[in-house]
């Protein structure tokens, strides 16, 4: 099923510059937060993302809820979405930075309403280095067996 997207691009830089304001002083130099957000049939989803300027360090965390069995409006869902994300990057960057989630999707009340979340911290750079290394070795343009050009 395909998503349409519900956070614009303006949406998206006002919030961030909203967010970059209220954790000035807990955001390392080259970190900044990006937010996305989408619709899924009844599912609303907006994710955060903490990320550094080389994506060496990237902290993203989706949440989504049902807007038919919440009975909510779009734009008081994604109000619910924010004010929960909110609190898990406050607890995460005042806190020693541990994810508040893991890859599978948890149910967590809030504010009256059920909301599942999942996130993860990883190192994107690291991860493309290595899979354009696992393609050159596919197409034999990278080392032989033994580590050593061919």
């Amino acid at each position: 099923m395909a998503h349409e997207e519900i956070i614009g691009s303006f949406e998206a830089r006002r919030v961030q510059r909203m967010l970059d304001r209220l954790y000035l002083g807990h955001l390392r130099a080259t970190e900044q937060i990006a937010v996305s957000g989408w619709r899924q049939g009844q599912w609303l989803c907006v994710r955060w993302e903490l990320a550094d300027a080389k994506r060496s360090f990237v902290y993203s965390v989706d949440c989504r809820l049902d807007i038919g069995i919440e009975r909510l409006p779009e734009t008081t869902a994604k109000e619910v979405l924010y004010d929960f994300l909110g609190g898990v990057f406050e607890t995460y960057l005042v806190g020693a930075r541990e994810p508040f989630t893991g890859l599978r999707w948890e149910t967590v009340e809030f504010a009256g309403r059920v909301l599942h979340v999942r996130g993860q911290e990883r190192n994107e750079a690291a991860e493309s280095a290595a899979d354009q290394l696992l393609d050159e070795h596919e197409r034999g343009d990278g080392p032989g067996e033994h580590g050593q050009q061919e």
